[in-house]
């Protein structure tokens, strides 16, 4: 592993089930119960976390992580179809290519990166 590398992302929330499920679907992430309270998930040679934490009362208050979609306006539309919504409308950046971010059901906001 090199250094300075992000090794791993955590979100926390007061609905533990729900992004589980929602990430899941969103994704296709698979994740695995590590205790009642943590649910853990690989992507290539990064990890996942979902965190239990009854005192996540911030919607939206975990980092921003962008995650490298397809297209950002199907994406948005399986988020609303798994009771997410949109939070922020896609932005295209010349050279760049787009972001857009989703919410989850239990407020976690979730950038979107599409190369164009």
């Amino acid at each position: 592993m090199a250094m300075n590398e992000i090794t791993h992302i955590e979100w926390a929330t007061t609905e533990l089930n729900s992004l589980r499920d929602f990430l899941s679907g969103l994704f296709g992430w698979q994740f695995s119960e590590m205790s009642p309270a943590y649910y853990i998930s690989r992507a290539g040679d990064l990890t996942i976390g979902l965190l239990l934490n009854p005192k996540a009362v911030l919607a939206g208050g975990s980092p921003n992580v962008y995650i490298a979609v397809g297209s950002i306006d199907e994406t948005f539309a399986k988020a609303t179809e798994l009771g997410g919504g949109i939070a922020h409308e896609k932005v295209e950046i010349p050279g760049f290519g787009g972001y857009g971010f989703v919410k989850a059901p239990d407020g976690n906001l979730i950038g979107l990166h599409e190369k164009m």
